[in-house]
């Protein structure tokens, strides 16, 4: 069984835009978020990231399978002073569990040295232990924060918690 990353390519939009949905879906229970009349969620501005090379798309591939995806962005798609920040993380339910999520995630820190910032909706409290386990086991020191804020597209405001941490030392 071997993970990898693998940059995803302008060929693989729909690829992307499935799994994309998929992640949405996941995601709807949080945001109250419906999905448009023909059935699917707003993408929003998700094509972007085959467009710009600040935006760095991975596919989770597990056993020659995309089973996910990694997209994470450098400034100026960051907060100040931040060097990048992992906008979406999404592994098919199918394959959560199995510690995937975890590897895929060495993998990009391994690629992306620097202050990273991870933000996740509160109420997505999988998500905010998945990362705050994460840190712990990697032994990685981060600051936490949290803000109310409107997300494009969703009614009302939503709280998000942002983590920080610098790898930027890590071997």
């Amino acid at each position: 069984m071997h993970l990898e990353i693998v940059r995803i390519n302008k060929g693989q939009m729909d690829k992307l835009l499935n799994l994309y949905n998929l992640y949405l879906y996941d995601l709807s229970q949080y945001t109250g978020e419906d999905p448009q009349e023909n059935g699917v969620f707003d993408p929003t501005n998700t094509y972007l990231y085959l467009e710009r090379e600040e935006l760095h798309p991975f596919f989770i591939i597990y056993d020659g399978k995309a089973v996910g995806f990694v997209l994470v962005c450098s400034p100026p798609y960051t907060a100040p002073g931040i060097d990048y920040a992992v906008q979406e993380l999404f592994l098919l339910k199918k394959y959560r569990g199995k510690n995937l999520a975890s590897q895929a995630i060495t993998k990009i820190f391994d690629q992306f040295k620097g202050k990273i910032s991870i933000s996740q909706l509160e109420l997505n409290t999988p998500a905010v232990s998945f990362w705050r386990k994460y840190y712990q086991e990697h032994n990685l020191i981060y600051s936490e924060e949290q803000e109310s804020i409107v997300i494009d597209g969703l009614e009302g405001q939503h709280t998000v918690i942002t983590q920080i941490v610098d790898n930027s030392r890590l071997v």
